[in-house]
């Protein structure tokens, strides 16, 4: 299964990219549970790719 991920700052698309889970995996999930699979996988990729910075005076 393939999906596609939009990263927005504000109401401005910065990233686009599509992801992919292989189907054998998704064979035997419910539909909440491929949700759940879609979700952990973006999260992961989040987690990896996006970061954020401050500082105070």
């Amino acid at each position: 299964m393939k999906f596609k991920v939009q990263v927005s700052v504000g109401q401005e698309v910065v990233k686009e990219l599509w992801m992919e889970i292989v189907d054998d995996k998704l064979e035997e999930l419910s539909e909440e549970e491929i949700e759940a699979a879609i979700e952990m996988k973006v999260r992961n990729w989040a987690d990896r790719e996006i970061s954020l910075a401050w500082e105070t005076e």
